[in-house]
């Protein structure tokens, strides 16, 4: 069962918004959803300060909904005794769910600029929404209809804040990019010790070059920030970008614009001025210009070692226009530090971190680029038994050490399937054997994640074909060895020798189903 805590305050000296809309429209999506018999919605109008906790207390939900007015620095209009404003400064809210973090897993903050009370929120509960801005009442009502639309088809919280969001666009309100979704960093880390230590040795040194690769949510981006934080403690400047941030329709096919908006974010994100007018030569290669613009410029400007830490890189290597040469500018930086001539100097103090996905393979094999044989290359493994109890244990789980071998049966050591598996079970509240009962299927924790596996075969029918030898077989099996690698790079499949397997029980029972 899931609760559903719906609080409102519209105070007297506001504009009147249309929250008793807004609810009743939450109770009729929930009323018509298939699972309508999973959720219990609860609500408190007109709350005030302490009437927050009490609802809190007395209902113990899982989902904390606020809906009303909020301030332009962070606060949530509560009501007085009178009926008029009472703000709620963001770090008072926030203890109160540090409080009640063992029950609560998503808090919705419906109201204005109400971003800055959810970052604050976030260090307690697991996902909060917030709005970055204005809103106004068409918007945030479609928004919470699109939301529990989503949540009554059993689809996570990351995927109904998504149905939320299109259904504004869905209503033609210029406003879906008003709502953010914040996920905790819930501390969890788990140590892969010898890997993370060979890291930390790797960064120090003179133009180092770390590659962290492995196939999709395997803990990649974490290590990348464990690895930037050492760094930080040695009092190294740091970059962290997201290709996300660089790589769009516009810049795909342009690689003189790809690499100048890449010297100007880098250059940003050390506060230092825009100089290309000044060190970008029209008559000379781009990759050229970009090398003078880090050595002239951004390394020349840097007191101290700079860690490039670049994430998501595959946008950049799935590029035919931008990935070899985006990976000869990456070995030339790298090569430069070694040539032993004067300006080696200044190139030693740059580290590199490239993270990648194996899953993205279509138009440059990094393995043959001019990365391959390059610094070095970490591949991230599953967890080990070990770890997987250390993760269960972390989530105030009392699973024994047969229960944890079930699941890793089903799921592997994968960390995503995990973590995916423990929030499943603590929201939904049911028993470990029902978690392995719908875990294959469309019902169960992996739904969004097994559906986009899906879609990526579809699109590709001879390596769908391939796969479904593998998962239809009882034992490893041999198929074209392209294929093989292609399906371990999307983590479908475990190679023993020449033979493959299906990486998990989840995606054998899922696939000889659905395929």
């Amino acid at each position: 069962m899931i609760r559903i805590l719906f609080l409102n305050a519209d105070p007297t000296d506001t504009p009147r918004l249309r929250l008793q809309e807004e609810l009743r429209d939450i109770r009729e999506r929930l009323r018509q959803a298939n699972l309508r018999e999973t959720f219990q919605l609860e609500y408190a109008l007109s709350v005030r300060p302490g009437d927050i906790s009490q609802a809190i207390l007395d209902f113990k939900p899982h989902i904390v909904h606020f809906s009303g007015h909020g301030t332009r620095t962070g606060e949530l209009c509560l009501e007085d005794e009178s009926g008029r404003t009472q703000p709620v400064n963001p770090e008072a809210l926030a203890k109160l769910f540090k409080l009640v973090a063992h029950q609560v897993n998503c808090v919705v903050l419906n109201a204005c600029y109400s971003d800055i009370q959810a970052k604050t929120i976030v260090r307690h509960i697991p996902f909060v929404i917030g709005m970055k801005q204005a809103i106004g009442d068409q918007a945030a009502i479609a928004f919470a209809v699109g939301f529990y639309k989503a949540l009554g088809g059993n689809r996570s919280i990351e995927n109904a804040f998504n149905f939320g969001c299109n259904e504004i666009q869905l209503r033609s309100i210029a406003e879906e990019l008003t709502p953010v979704l914040y996920r905790k960093d819930i501390g969890i880390y788990i140590e892969r010790p010898a890997i993370e230590k060979r890291c930390y040795e790797e960064i120090i040194q003179p133009g180092s070059l770390i590659r962290i690769t492995a196939p999709d949510k395997m803990g990649k981006t974490s290590l990348m920030n464990r690895i930037v934080t050492y760094a930080r403690a040695h009092n190294y400047q740091t970059v962290t970008l997201s290709l996300h941030e660089l790589v769009n329709e516009t810049v795909a096919t342009d690689l003189v614009q790809f690499l100048k908006s890449f010297c100007i974010a880098v250059g940003n994100e050390l506060h230092l001025p825009n100089m290309l007018n000044e060190y970008w030569d029209n008559q000379a290669t781009p990759m050229f210009n970009s090398k003078i613009y880090f050595q002239k410029h951004l390394l020349a400007n840097t007191a101290s070692p700079l860690v490039l830490a670049l994430n998501n890189v595959d946008l950049v290597f799935e590029q035919p226009a931008l990935g070899s040469d985006f990976c000869k500018l990456i070995r030339n930086c790298y090569d430069r530090a070694r040539l032993g001539n004067p300006d080696s100097n200044i190139w030693e103090k740059l580290r590199l971190i490239i993270v990648h996905s194996t899953e993205f393979y279509l138009s440059l094999d990094i393995n043959v680029s001019p990365l391959a044989n390059v610094g070095l290359v970490v591949e991230l493994p599953e967890f080990s038994l070990e770890q997987v109890q250390c993760l269960v244990e972390r989530r105030g789980l009392n699973w024994t050490t047969d229960q944890v071998k079930q699941l890793m049966h089903m799921v592997g050591g994968h960390p995503f399937l995990l973590q995916k598996a423990c929030d499943y079970f603590i929201l939904h509240e049911i028993t470990f054997e029902y978690l392995l009962e719908v875990a294959p299927t469309l019902e169960g924790p992996f739904r969004d994640h097994l559906v986009e596996l899906m879609e990526k075969l579809k699109n590709n029918p001879e390596l769908k074909k391939a796969f479904m030898k593998v998962v239809k077989a009882d034992n490893p099996v041999q198929i074209e060895p392209n294929f093989a690698r292609l399906l371990q790079r999307l983590g479908l499949v475990k190679l023993y020798g020449n033979f493959s397997a299906p990486r998990c029980e989840l995606y054998r029972k899922f696939f000889r189903f659905f395929g």
